[in-house]
């Protein structure tokens, strides 16, 4: 019996060396994705991070695992915790470009199915009303998300981050669910106006600051009002010092204006560096 325990040991004590030593190359794999000194040397990373990362999730037991090292990468769950959501993006070496990746853990009974996202963003002609899967994404870096509840089922809200070029950056409102076992993007619960929206997409300044923030005092989801004297020019647009919101009622986020809220807090440390390339 002894025997049997001491094997017992050793094996585990071999597979969390394994695992350790696997997560210190993701460590130095992911600093060169976000500081490699050219765009071959990042995007070769990031296929090996890809590959490195995606044979850590498909065992089960790294559902609970902590990834706090990987400083550039975004985990997040929702309170309910029902999915785990990795997501990080590698910017090109001039600043001009920025590719998103990232996976999903699906929790089920028994295990967890890992999903793959695909950054679909070039061929998403219409961004706010189209429904998407993982294969077909709108790529970004979710840094925080909260359920809502309508006619008893749960969507999930995701805020992201989404560098697009050197003079434009966007934030994204985002819907996420479960059908089944499998995961979709967007679903018409954001109402502005007469509006329904799958998704709401801010797109402002490189060089500004948005704010973009679930506030649970105001039951709600608190951003900057952009001024829109420059309204067709997104690389001109930036805060006007007023705040809108989207409400939670019955299920649905309903847009109000001008809002009166704290603004005090901002997860700035969970979005990803901005490349200092000249």
């Amino acid at each position: 019996m002894y025997k049997t325990l001491f094997a017992a040991l050793l094996l585990v004590l071999f597979f969390s060396t394994c695992q350790s030593q696997s997560l210190d190359s993701l460590v130095i794999l992911i600093k060169d994705i976000q500081r490699g000194e050219s765009d071959s040397i990042r995007i070769t990373s990031n296929e090996k991070f890809l590959k490195s990362f995606e044979k850590i999730l498909l065992q089960n037991e790294s559902y609970l695992r902590n990834f706090d090292s990987l400083k550039n990468v975004s985990v997040q769950s929702p309170p309910d915790n029902k999915f785990r959501i990795y997501t990080w993006t590698v910017p090109h070496y001039n600043g001009d470009l920025y590719d998103y990746y990232g996976f999903i853990q699906l929790k089920t009974d028994t295990n967890t199915i890992l999903f793959r996202l695909n950054d679909s963003t070039s061929v998403i002609k219409k961004p706010e009303s189209e429904k998407l899967s993982h294969d077909r994404w709108l790529g970004a870096v979710y840094y925080a998300i909260e359920e809502i509840k309508k006619s008893g089922k749960t969507y999930y809200t995701l805020l992201g981050w989404k560098g697009k070029d050197k003079m434009q950056t966007q934030k994204i409102i985002e819907i996420l669910y479960i059908n089944g076992n499998r995961i979709k993007f967007g679903f018409p619960i954001i109402k502005t106006g007469s509006v329904f929206r799958n998704r709401m997409i801010f797109s402002f300044n490189a060089q500004a600051s948005m704010t973009l923030h679930f506030d649970k005092k105001y039951n709600g989801i608190v951003f900057d009002h952009f001024d829109s004297t420059n309204i067709n020019l997104p690389e001109l647009i930036g805060p006007d010092g007023t705040y809108d919101a989207l409400k939670n009622q019955k299920g649905k986020w309903v847009l109000f204006h001008d809002v009166k809220v704290s603004t005090k807090w901002e997860p700035k440390e969970n979005l990803p560096s901005p490349p200092h390339e000249k």
